[in-house]
């Protein structure tokens, strides 16, 4: 029994005197009372312009993210976590180093990431940020790590420098310190036992009596008839009676305990205590390997109008390509830009420019997105009208860059528009359950801009002045050539869809399609006969100096914008149609 007691306790105490030990490193060392491991102060530099950590780098949810940075050289640093696809986007094709392992609490590890040179947008201007902070001196970001992909970006604020550092990352896990103070004690506790079964001696077994030993039985001494003993009678006459020594029965060894016993109850404890205390401070492994985000939030779409009434006014007055160019994109920047060519043609004193106009209290759909490019849906009030209002579209193009405008409307205020609360980009799902799919709608729509109303595609789209009015145009086009036969054999107009409809499905199931079409006029001239354009907005293009000895051709982008309700719901409804000359000439 004292050799089962003593390996015992040399095993529980071994175990005591790891635990323990363990639990005073946990506790005094890597964790502190603020529950947090830090990796220690390190020296982070990069060959780009950002430094940030890999995806797998956050794969645990949880605990709450510690950064602590500060320049080198005193400028401003800029510390923010974004969702992989914001970070990524923002970096791609930009040399930066990736932070790909931090071992707590040694050291970081790095690789550089090769690339352009940049620069990039100043990253406290983005708004897609999950954390930020930015600033001079030690910058500290505390952030409760969420499930899903994210990074850490480090650079400098103004994003066009390259990052010099000095970084510490720190994990705080809720109850760590006390964890591994509690681990600490037990350690102690196993310690302290295994001493104890050590040194304890217990109880001695009691030794037999000599005479039972010598007697090689029990019971009272036997004499023989001729010897009889000391104390016995003589003939008839009874001695005392004493009873002869007593002893004990046949003695029942004590029950040995098995050792098993308590290293099954110790092995138990330990588990249960691992369970409840030491486990429970892991954190998750994340299980959400795909994050999505609305592209952008009421307030940053707002701002970003406010931003665009600005520049669009001052581009306006000043006729101003380039500047215009810095919040549009797309057709309407070649609309605008068109614009501005004939203006400056035919007002060469700006006289007659665009009075100033702004778009207000606008209402803002917001699809969620994953990826890059990323777009929302604006319908606001237009200052000088009481009949229009305007219906936009705008895409950030990567998350470096700005949110720019690239579908202009103005329908009617009379015109009843969806709500555009949980809007989201259509899909190849919702074309089965529209009257018609976007692509569909739009070569229709062509097609009967083209035929005219005795088209069968007329059928499919409600009435509509506005469909109205640019039939009445085309067709007075094609009358003023005619009107010359002499100089004029045939006047054609053709409209086709410029690029693929840009498509939102709202809540009530009706699809909101932007479309671009492209409207083609050609004259040809009869023979030895030479053709000119003489004036109005294509002499912008084509001087009436210049001859043309085959035909006339002019080209206008034209925007339309279609409600497309779900199947049972009635037709196709046009609520804007809009034209711009964007070319003329001849050949």
């Amino acid at each position: 029994m004292r050799v089962v007691r003593s390996v015992l306790g040399v095993l529980l105490a071994l175990l005591g005197l790891i635990i323990g030990a363990a639990g005073a490193v946990a506790a005094f060392w890597l964790v502190g009372p603020d529950d947090t491991i830090y990796s220690g102060e390190q020296h982070l530099t990069s060959k780009g312009l950002a430094i940030a950590s890999a995806p797998s780098l956050l794969d645990r949810h949880g605990p709450t993210l510690h950064v602590n940075a500060r320049s080198t050289d005193g400028k401003p640093v800029f510390v923010g976590v974004a969702r992989d696809f914001d970070a990524a986007s923002y970096l791609k094709g930009l040399a930066h180093t990736e932070l790909v392992e931090v071992e707590y609490p040694i050291s970081i590890s790095t690789r550089d990431v090769k690339g352009t040179a940049g620069p990039l947008a100043a990253p406290d201007t983005l708004d897609w940020w999950v954390a930020k902070t930015s600033g001079g001196g030690t910058q500290e970001l505390t952030w409760p790590i969420a499930d899903g992909p994210y990074s850490v970006v480090i650079m400098s604020a103004d994003g066009k420098t390259a990052p010099d550092v000095q970084a510490d990352l720190g994990i705080e896990i809720p109850d760590a310190f006390l964890t591994a103070l509690v681990v600490f004690a037990a350690g102690l506790v196993l310690l302290a036992l295994g001493i104890f079964l050590i040194l304890f001696r217990g109880r001695r077994t009691p030794t037999p009596d000599p005479v039972t030993a010598a007697s090689g039985g029990h019971g009272p001494p036997q004499h023989g008839p001729h010897s009889p003993g000391p104390w016995s009678p003589g003939p008839h006459q009874p001695g005392p009676q004493y009873p002869g020594p007593q002893y004990p029965g046949p003695q029942q060894p004590p029950p040995q305990q098995s050792p098993a016993g308590p290293l099954r109850r110790g092995v138990a404890l330990t588990a249960a205590f691992a369970l409840v205390s030491g486990c429970a401070a892991i954190p998750e492994p994340n299980t959400v390997r795909t994050l999505t985000r609305p592209a952008v939030t009421d307030e940053t779409a707002t701002a970003v109008i406010e931003h665009y009434n600005e520049v669009n006014n001052a581009a306006s007055s000043k006729r101003d390509d380039k500047l215009i160019a810095t919040v549009e994109a797309g057709n309407l920047l070649r609309q605008s830009q068109a614009h501005f060519r004939i203006s400056r043609a035919l007002d060469k004193a700006g006289k007659k420019l665009t009075k100033p106009y702004t778009y207000a209290e606008p209402v803002i759909g917001a699809p969620s997105f994953g990826s890059y490019p990323m777009r929302f849906v604006s319908s606001a009030e237009m200052s000088g009208t009481s009949e229009y209002r305007h219906l936009g579209v705008w895409e950030r193009e990567t998350a470096g860059s700005p949110w720019l405008l690239t579908f202009s409307a103005g329908p009617k205020k009379a015109v009843r528009l969806p709500d555009l609360a949980g809007v989201r980009p259509a899909t190849k799902a919702d074309d089965a359950k529209l009257v018609a799919a976007p692509e569909a709608a739009a070569q229709a729509l062509a097609e009967y801009l083209t035929v005219g109303a005795k088209s069968s595609r007329a059928a499919s789209f409600a009435s509509s002045t506005e469909i109205t009015e640019y039939l009445a145009g085309i067709a007075r086009d094609k009358a003023e050539a005619l009107e010359e036969p002499q100089y004029f054999r045939t006047a054609t107009v053709t409209t086709t869809v410029s690029e693929p409809p840009e498509s939102f499905v709202t809540k009530s199931g009706t699809a909101l399609v932007f479309v671009y079409l492209t409207r083609d006029y050609l004259a040809t001239a009869q023979p030895n006969s030479w053709l000119r354009w003489v004036s109005g907005p294509v002499v912008a293009y084509s001087p009436s100096t210049v001859r043309h000895d085959n035909a006339l051709t002019k080209k206008s982008l034209v925007d339309a914008a279609l409600l497309i309700p779900p199947k049972g719901g009635g037709k196709i409804r046009l609520v804007s149609l809009e034209s711009q000359l964007i070319d003329a000439g001849g050949y």
